[in-house]
């Protein structure tokens, strides 16, 4: 989508991305359409603003060989910062915990220049700064905060923007928690930083990501790369009539910027409203199948034009005459109102262009499309990403049948994972809808793509029945709508519908399941002093935003959209023991121990019958450790169905390791499956330890990392889930060893992908990993437009030997945020549906095993003549005893547990292991061969 701003006022040509201090004098601060969203916690800039921001200083691929931050002083006036302070906070993170004392004079309407960490030494010097400073931010989220006072800045959330010693804040990136305005600023990568466009308190339209620009208060600004010598303009006034080919010619800008040109060619695409202000035309008769070998310029063009952009139709004729210029990274033409005329006598038509093995990932195949009509294949993309589709109206698109995967969900770390993530944009390119608009900020417009008639998922295969137009802005390849997007079936694109009403079988006498749901708390923000809401269209509170240790449903009827739908998911898998991560810690909050999972039990027994479900209370095994609860505000449960297994002893909970400070405590439970003997009275199968847990996130750095580069493969405090995962081992051993049991299954978010180091401690001691080895295509979360699972159950070699089949149930992972309780009547359009789906963040995982019930004695069969039985070498000698020709009869070849063997009575034959996948998983349930 280009522009993000609507209207004429990005089109005004910057020397720069970043906003100046000139640029504010001409009134930029106020443009239309750009106040501050009504409720949201806003810091009005003052005269010294954060002007721009970089963080990938020095890593892979980056500009620069140092962060920065630019102040801008917008005054006329030269401005003193001694005694000033800039704080730097991580996306998520809990504390404010770096901070550089401020010195020196921003003059009045210039730039000062802050130097930051240097990271690993890649990328360009930064020009001479003002001062310089060691704090390390991200290279793609993070916190700034500029306050006028020194000290520490003590707050969360909204609060800090209501904090009268910050001067400016600026949150940028998707995991940010402390932002001005109603959202963060776009996210960034060693390559980009984002810049001021505007000063209305709004981070999410203030600022835009591109290529950084560092400027002193000297003025010189170092440019990352030299750009290339355009030719000669023609002389002022001087008109040359030439081919649109002529104007793109076959690099990355024209060659006849600056020129006056008149063009002809074929309207194929007509934004008059929206706020891009144009269309596209392109030469008759082109278009077609293009074989890349041949096709090495484009062969049209956008007409920048608001004057002239409502008298043009798809299909007509037309005559236009304009400067070139290159619009980021765009080639345009400018048209004002005398600028058109239509031909008498229509050009040849435009036929789309189909490309043999489908969209180029070479920028210069690219950029030979640019503005192109495009009608793309079956097959060619795969949804990769709607997280901002509900407020740019993007969806993310990879190129080929399947979407971008995590890189550390696929292979182990090292530089053939780094170099897979860094490659990705390669194979990214959005669907946009023709529209600048940020829904966010104007909720009374219907967003786009979005509707309960058609959801769009990641994972889907999107079916193109109109043709799109091959766009280029913001460092990202678009496909655009030909007119503004208007309704789903108007649109031109199919989604295929992905949706599944219930999770795959996984077999075995009962499930275990494993499911985050994202912060279900009974206490409400509306009722807790200090509390402030995210909110509504209608400015009604949703869910809590900050000022206090809630992170939940705001009122009553929030917490009832957001329960119903995990109870219909708790419900819907089928599950007789769930282990829980992201509920509330009551007792951390002063309520009664388990309260929240207390009332989501009752509310599961109201759906499922009264007594079916049960909780693990955890008090007594806090108390026993002289601990009220847990030291997060959220934690970890378990719960399950008194009927299908029965607690052995009381909740276990590894509490007082060091390990965990920064991470939620395991839970544990012993339990043994229950069932019915031959002769009604009830059996135990098995028993088994189960836990759930909670690692350290990605989004911020523990004490061992603070200060290193992130890994871009496994984000912040990998060291502490390293440790995490060791004191799990060690706790979990001996609590199973205990309790006198061999099996052990961990289940819960790890924050860790399939292949990444903390899990691999896991598969060291002969643990697998139960979701990879029967569902390899599996993934439970996406993230930055990537998919992987951090949600996962993990089982010894002994628990190995139940297993039956396990399974991903995506209700979540692939659903826009829109679905979500906290997202209801968040725009005009409201896709919030009862049932599952949009449920949580993460998909549930489900695992089946065998209950291992004692067998029944046998009944003695008939004496008969000797068989030829063989021996099993897997099992001992043969016991088979049958008829001559080896034929089976009564009990004669029933096999004893193990991997893949066969309980039922007859012909059943054992299952062999798969090396693959682990475990064999036949299980004979009766007579004949399974």
């Amino acid at each position: 989508m280009s522009p993000r701003l609507t209207g004429d006022a990005l089109r005004t040509p910057f020397t720069r991305i970043g906003i100046t201090a000139a640029a504010f004098a001409l009134g930029l601060s106020a443009l239309p359409g750009m106040s501050p969203a009504a409720n949201a916690a806003v810091v009005t800039p003052g005269d010294v603003q954060i002007n721009e921001v970089y963080g990938g200083g020095g890593n892979s691929g980056a500009t620069f060989k140092n962060d920065f931050v630019e102040l801008v002083n917008t005054s006329d006036q030269d401005i003193s910062i001694d005694g000033w302070m800039l704080h730097y906070a991580s996306a998520a993170g809990d504390r404010i915990g770096g901070r550089l004392a401020l010195t020196g004079t921003v003059p009045a309407g210039g730039t000062f220049l802050i130097q930051l960490a240097a990271g690993n030494g890649n990328g360009a010097d930064l020009p001479t700064a003002d001062l310089t400073g060691g704090l390390n931010a991200s290279g793609t989220t993070g916190v700034f905060l500029l306050t006028n006072t020194s000290g520490e800045l003590v707050c969360a959330g909204a609060a800090c923007a209501e904090d009268p010693a910050v001067v400016d804040l600026v949150g940028w990136g998707s995991g940010a928690t402390r932002f001005s305005g109603t959202a963060p600023a776009p996210g960034t990568t060693n390559a980009t930083s984002i810049s001021r466009v505007a000063a209305t308190g709004e981070n999410s339209t203030d600022f835009v990501a591109g290529a950084p620009t560092p400027a002193p208060s000297g003025g010189s600004t170092t440019d990352p790369e030299d750009p290339e010598d355009p030719e000669e303009p023609g002389q002022p006034g001087e008109t040359r009539e030439v081919s649109i080919a002529e104007i793109q010619g076959t690099g990355a800008t024209s060659p006849l910027v600056g020129q006056t040109v008149t063009t002809e060619g074929v309207v194929t695409a007509v934004y008059a409203t929206g706020g891009l202000n144009g269309y596209v035309i392109q030469t008759g008769g082109t278009g077609g199948a293009l074989d890349f070998s041949t096709h090495t310029g484009s062969t049209a063009v956008f007409v920048y034009s608001s004057a002239t952009a409502s008298q043009v139709a798809i299909g007509d004729s037309v005559r236009v005459t304009g400067q070139v210029s290159e619009y980021n990274g765009s080639t345009q033409i400018s048209v004002g109102a005398t600028g058109l005329a239509k031909l008498d006598t229509a050009l040849e038509p435009v036929q789309p262009a189909t490309l043999t093995g489908g969209f180029p990932t070479e920028e210069a195949q690219r950029e030979s499309i640019e503005h192109m009509l495009y009608l793309p294949g079956e097959g060619d993309f795969t949804v990769t990403d709607v997280y901002s589709t509900n407020t740019y109206g993007e969806v993310g698109l990879a190129i080929g049948d399947e979407p971008l995967w995590q890189a550390g969900d696929i292979m182990r770390p090292g530089a053939e994972a780094t170099a897979y993530y860094e490659s990705r944009a390669d194979q990214l390119v959005l669907l946009d809808d023709g529209r600048t608009t940020n829904f966010q900020s104007n909720p009374t417009q219907p967003m786009s793509w979005l509707t309960t008639e058609e959801p769009v998922r990641v994972g889907a295969h999107p079916t193109f029945t109109e043709p799109v137009v091959v766009a280029y802005s913001f460092k990202q390849w678009r496909l655009n709508t030909t007119t503004p997007w208007e309704s789903a079936s108007t649109d031109g694109v199919d989604f295929e519908n992905t949706r599944q009403d219930a999770p795959d079988e996984v077999g075995g006498d009962l499930q275990l399941a494993t499911f985050n749901v994202l912060n279900y708390f009974t206490t409400l923000g509306a009722d807790t002093p200090g509390c402030t809401p995210y909110t509504n269209i209608h400015g009604d509170g949703t869910n809590v935003r900050g000022g206090c240790d809630l992170r939940g449903a705001w009122d009553e009827g929030d917490l009832e959209r957001q329960q119903s739908k995990i109870v219909d998911a708790i419900s819907g898998t089928g599950a007789e023991v769930v282990g829980l991560t992201e509920i509330e810690n009551s007792a951390r909050l002063g309520e009664t121990p388990d309260e929240a999972t207390a009332t989501l039990v009752a509310a599961l027994n109201v759906k499922d019958g009264e007594g079916t479900w049960a909780y693990v209370p955890t008090a007594e095994a806090y108390a026993a450790q002289g601990l009220t609860g847990g030291q997060d505000a959220i934690t970890n449960a378990i719960i399950y169905k008194p009927a299908a297994v029965t607690p052995v002893g009381g909740a276990q909970i590894l509490a007082g390791d060091p390990a965990f400070d920064n991470a939620r405590e395991p839970i544990g439970q012993v339990f043994a499956p229950l069932g019915e003997g031959a002769d009604g009275e009830s059996v135990q199968g098995e028993p088994f330890f189960f836990s759930i847990n909670h690692f350290k996130s990605k989004g911020s750095a523990d004490a061992e990392d603070a200060g290193l580069v992130a890994d871009p493969v496994q984000g912040n405090s990998r060291t502490s889930r390293l440790q995490q995962a060791q004191a799990l081992l060690t706790w979990g051993e001996e609590t199973a060893a205990a309790a006198g049991v061999e099996d052990i299954f961990y289940g819960g978010d790890f924050n860790s992908y399939t292949q990444e180091d903390p899990l691999h401690l896991f598969y060291d001691q002969g643990f697998i990993n139960v979701g990879e080895t029967y569902d390899a295509e599996s993934w439970s979360y996406s993230y930055g437009g990537m998919v992987g699972s951090l949600d996962h159950v993990l089982a010894n070699p002994s628990a190995a030997e139940r297993l039956t089949g396990a399974t991903d149930w995506q209700i979540n992972g692939p659903e826009s945020v829109m679905t979500q309780y906290a997202r209801y009547q968040n725009n005009v359009v409201d896709v919030y549906e009862s049932g599952p789906f949009g449920s949580s963040d993460h998909d549930p995982i489900i695992v089946g095993l065998n209950a291992e019930f004692p067998a029944a004695p046998e009944e003695p069969g008939e004496p008969q003549e000797p068989g030829t039985g063989t021996d099993n070498p897997n099992k001992g000698p043969g016991n088979n005893s049958g008829t001559p020709g080896g034929q089976n009869s009564g009990n004669g070849n029933s096999n004893g547990n193990g991997p893949g063997s066969n309980n039922g009575n007859g012909n059943g034959n054992n299952g062999n292991d798969n090396p693959n996948k682990g475990p064999g998983n036949n299980s004979g349930k009766g007579k004949g061969n399974n």
